[in-house]
């Protein structure tokens, strides 16, 4: 019998089969040495290692049940979890980690797994906007535009304050109803005090601290010693994306979306809707080639993360961990309104500025 393709595996598929079109037409085979950036894609098998591991291992079901006992406020709590880990962490960390938190306590409590799935994916793209190691398009601009990392993040508050703002209706505030029955008393393990410090390893790899490719011999051995299931599609679709930018590159189809326009307002709006349709990581380098002005391309980017799922990969990886939790259409209705809320805010925020600048 033919297994039915969930809409994310559809997606995956279609980057897969576009990059491989492009390496029989466009693009030669051993370029994709210098095309794929392997430290993400090595990154990534590192990341889907370890935190199978931490599941498997039972920590991450000991995490689970310590939030438990400490607060029934699971969905807030999860929330504001998911929102500073992608601060510090990044996103697509950040719910490596938080959604098997979340499939885990959904076991114990009524928590509305198939809302707070949705908003955990929305949030991380919202919390990660903050800081210059938060996702992939701010590391992109930050390092581009060589820019103070203080002045960053001083620069982003607005962003982060009207986003955490536009969150709040949505979040539920109620006390989750726990079953304490099924909540056993559990040690913390010595071992995984070897997979959280090598998990810190790999987070420290990531921030650039030392060079990745050390941790790959460890990292694979626990894999073959353990037997960890990886999804190796969603690695392949990563590999794809980095080919899939360059053919379209070399077929001219990027220079389609330049428009030359210097207003900043214009600017954000612009990237915001270009990363419905690129993703935001393309836009944000697309853009940075094209304009001097950081600020408003950061802006569009970040709210341009929510809203379809092409927007960011965080939206993939939300849906790809939920295991068939998330109704599609819910899912982007959720993005699209935190999307158009996010971006008037801004609008407005800016247009005031300018008014006051106008003034003095």
């Amino acid at each position: 019998m033919i297994k039915k393709l969930n809409v994310d595996e559809i997606i995956f598929i279609f980057f897969i089969i576009l990059s491989v079109l492009f390496l029989i037409f466009l693009i030669k085979p051993i370029e994709i040495v210098y095309i794929i950036e392997w430290k993400t894609i090595f990154s990534l098998f590192y990341i889907l290692v370890i935190v199978n591991i931490l599941k498997d291992c039972g920590f991450l079901e000991w995490i689970s049940l310590k939030i438990l006992k400490k607060t029934d406020r699971v969905f807030i709590v999860l929330i504001l979890l998911t929102l500073i880990m992608s601060m510090f962490v990044t996103n697509d960390i950040a719910l490596f980690v938080v959604i098997p938190i979340t499939l885990i306590i959904s076991k114990y409590c009524d928590i509305n797994l198939r809302k707070i799935l949705m908003l955990e994916g929305i949030s991380a793209n919202i919390g990660s906007s903050l800081t210059p190691f938060g996702n992939p398009q701010n590391l992109f601009i930050y390092q581009h535009y060589n820019i103070n990392p203080i002045n960053f993040i001083v620069n982003m508050l607005p962003l982060e304050i009207f986003g955490l703002l536009i969150l709040i209706p949505f979040l539920d505030f109620k006390r989750a109803k726990i079953n304490i029955e099924l909540i056993n008393n559990q040690e913390f393990k010595k071992e995984w005090l070897i997979y959280l410090v090598i998990f810190i390893l790999v987070v420290v790899s990531i921030l650039g601290m030392f060079n990745y490719i050390y941790l790959f011999p460890i990292i694979l051995c626990i894999s073959l010693i353990k037997r960890v299931k990886i999804d190796y599609l969603f690695i392949l679709t990563f590999c794809a994306l980095f080919i899939d930018i360059e053919g379209l590159k070399r077929l001219g189809i990027i220079e389609f979306f330049k428009i030359s326009y210097e207003n900043d307002i214009f600017i954000m709006v612009y990237a915001s809707i270009l990363s419905q349709i690129l993703s935001n990581v393309p836009t944000a380098i697309l853009m940075s080639n094209i304009y001097n002005n950081w600020l408003p391309i950061a802006y569009g980017v970040n709210i341009g993360g929510n809203g379809t799922l092409i927007a960011s990969f965080a939206n993939l990886i939300t849906l790809r961990l939920s295991k068939g939790n998330i109704y599609l259409i819910e899912f982007l209705k959720y993005g699209f309104i935190i999307y158009i809320l996010h971006l008037s805010l801004l609008v407005i925020y800016l247009l005031f500025q300018q008014e006051c600048l106008t003034y003095l």
